[in-house]
């Protein structure tokens, strides 16, 4: 039957659909919070369209016809339609389901059909437009976005230094306070959702693992940028934090399902718990305790020091300055465990071969040859830590004697593309480059590890899948570079699913938040990017205390990441892991991420429990938080054991000059 308007509700949310706009208001019925549609047009989705070299948007709100035909109690067609010879010149079709699920406050919607005529071909739908949206500092929350290990946006100004204020608040009037994430790429979203909520109401989209639903964040934004310099007048819309679904329009199809769960009360935490169950439903979530149980080396993982020993390579083979010989290395595992005092550790060597990657293999003689490696390997296997060396079997490059064009991919040619060398090779013969060296390295030095690096930073086709089922049948602990979520049941360790180390116009507007590790950290070991190394400081991530203290809050496992003439720098960083940093990480390595809370209104003091009931407590700013025993000294931490037993202390800068100490 065709209605003028529909409402479909059951006992946790409801959706009415405005018969003349097309638009949703929903209703968390436990929170009493409604929802109400497009902040700044009132529309309910714009359709991209090009048209030769021009790119237009049509408003669905605007089409000559729009019905809503009832599919029982629960469901509705939405029908937005405009005949050829309308205001557009062009005829437009789009008709989309929504659908409440059953015992859940949740909705689904569906796009069922896109149909341009007159020469167009549409791009992209957004739909709903700027739901659930915020206005700044009207409803004080927050966006919510899984970006590296995940982040805020706040919706309302808050106390901060006042040189990043002046940055902060200047950045949400410039264009850049708007733009898009997909899932999966480098910069894309690492888990397939997002979300907004306020005080009383959270409202959480899920969308498909395939990328065709991507998502557009307004970051404290009302198009100034735009309507100045196209209307020549200021901007009358609202501020707002918003996030929108973006649909591919030629990669999705009827099936494809963006779902809505209204969350009463939630927050960043209660959106990252009910994807932990969606992951789990999914088959994605295989716990370290599981992993262990098939592969006990996993066990191996609690409180390893990730240690990265550079020598130059993959960029070079035996790079003066920067190499190790076997000896060397053997040198700095000995002592790190007899005279710094690690228990744990992960040694990752960044240069054994003579050949340059994808061919990882032989061992290279001029650094001490496969005797001397396999001392290193049987040493680091006797103090109970695990050893990988470096493999990349995807990269070509240039200056490599042995450069063989023929692992590109070829275009329907037959001609080679050379795309940039890091993932350079054909992904069908990733897995054969594998198989054709791994055996022997194993065969000669018997290391209990991998780390394969650059692979699986993004999306990968079949060929990629085919190289980590490969490895999983190695019984290495497998680790990889960044991380991505289909290769949770099989990996154990993600190196850089961190805070980003690289700018983005996102990290002006947030604060990262431990998403990812929420949802995944008794699944997967999560150590600090190697582009990044702890140790060292970073503008977008923070110097040594900041990071370490996130580690901490977040769960992460240390790391280090040096060249080896570097090693003596950075003997105090690992003593220190060892003391403090690893006995945590030991503690808390597979047990569930269970809360995470923001504490002061800076969102500089943060709290994080894990499911033995250990508690973390950090400040990361330089002022004093709270008073008397509860006080939080500045870079401080307190570590309550599930016994009541704490640990506290603080990280501290100190000068000395002239024999005089200033601490600060």
């Amino acid at each position: 039957m065709t209605a003028r308007a529909v409402t479909l509700s059951n006992d946790g949310v409801t959706v009415q659909i405005d018969d003349a706009r097309g638009t949703f208001t929903v209703t968390d019925r436990e929170a009493d919070r409604v929802w109400r549609p497009d902040p700044w047009l009132n529309w309910a989705g714009v359709l991209n369209v090009k048209k030769g070299d021009q790119y237009i948007w049509w408003n669905l709100s605007a089409a000559q016809d729009i019905r809503i035909i009832k599919h029982g109690d629960q469901a509705v067609e939405i029908v937005y339609e405009n005949e050829p010879g309308t205001s557009e010149k062009s005829g437009w079709r789009v008709r989309t389901k929504v659908e409440l699920l059953p015992d859940e406050a949740a909705f689904s919607i569906n796009l069922l059909e896109v149909k341009v005529s007159g020469g167009c071909w549409a791009s992209s739908l957004q739909y709903p437009i700027r739901p659930f949206s915020l206005k700044t500092d009207v409803d004080r929350g927050a966006a919510v976005i899984p970006f590296w290990q995940g982040l805020v946006i706040p919706s309302y100004i808050f106390p901060m230094n006042g040189g990043r204020f002046c940055m902060w608040d200047d950045a949400q009037h410039q264009a850049g306070a708007q733009g898009e994430l997909r899932y999966y790429n480098w910069d894309g979203l690492t888990m397939p959702w997002f979300g907004t909520h306020d005080q009383r109401s959270a409202v959480m989209a899920v969308v498909p693992y395939d990328g065709s639903i991507a998502m557009q964040w307004i970051a404290n934004y009302n198009n100034s940028d735009y309507i100045a310099k196209n209307e020549f007048r200021r901007s009358k819309y609202p501020r707002i934090v918003s996030l929108t679904p973006v649909w591919r329009v030629n990669e999705v199809t009827p099936e494809t399902q963006l779902t809505y769960h209204v969350l009463p009360g939630g927050n960043h935490v209660t959106m990252a718990k009910r994807y932990r169950r969606i992951s789990k439903e999914n088959g994605l979530f295989v716990s370290l305790k599981e992993k262990a149980q098939k592969n006990p080396d996993v066990a191996k993982l609690k409180g390893a020091i990730y240690t990265g020993i550079y020598g130059g390579y993959p960029h070079y083979v035996n790079l003066p300055g920067m190499a190790f010989t076997f000896d060397q290395l053997d040198g700095m595992v000995r002592d790190m465990h007899d005279e710094l005092g690690v228990d744990h550790a992960f040694i990752h060597a960044w240069g054994t071969f003579s050949n340059y990657a994808p061919v990882m293999w032989p061992i290279s003689e001029e650094l001490g040859g496969e005797k001397k490696l396999k001392r290193v390997v049987d040493r680091v296997k006797d103090y109970g830590w695990l050893y990988s060396s470096y493999h990349s079997f995807v990269s070509l490059l240039e200056h490599d004697p042995n450069f063989n064009i023929d692992l590109a991919p070829k275009d329907d040619q037959g001609r080679p593309l050379l795309r940039g060398r890091w993932k350079a090779v054909d992904e069908d013969r990733w897995a054969d480059l594998a198989k054709a060296t791994l055996p022997k390295e194993m065969a000669v030095i018997g290391q209990n590890a991998d780390v394969t690096d650059i692979a699986f930073t993004g999306k990968v086709d079949e060929g990629g899948r085919r190289l980590a089922d490969y490895l999983a049948t190695t019984g290495l602990v497998l680790g990889t570079e960044r991380g991505n979520e289909w290769l949770v049941p099989q990996y154990c360790v993600f190196e850089g699913l961190v805070a980003a180390y690289r700018q983005h116009a996102l990290i002006r507007y947030s604060h990262w938040a431990p998403l990812f590790n929420l949802v995944y950290h008794d699944a997967v070991v999560n150590y600090g990017k190697i582009q990044d190394p702890n140790q060292l400081t970073n503008a977008h991530t923070g110097d040594y205390y900041v990071k370490s203290l996130r580690a901490m809050l977040h769960g992460d496992g240390p790391m280090v990441f040096f060249a080896p003439y570097e090693y003596e720098g950075v003997r105090p960083y690992i003593k220190f892991a060892a003391k403090t940093l690893g006995p945590l990480h030991e503690r808390t390595a597979f047990e569930e991420l269970v809360d995470h809370a923001f504490l002061s209104p800076d969102f500089l003091v943060q709290t994080s429990r894990f499911g033995d009931g250990t508690h973390v407590t950090v400040n990361m700013g330089p002022t004093p938080f709270g008073q008397d025993d509860d006080a939080m000294p500045p870079y401080g931490f307190r570590v309550v054991r599930p016994d009541g037993n704490a640990i506290t202390g603080r990280f501290q800068h100190r000068a000395v000059v002239d024999g005089e100490e200033i601490d600060f």
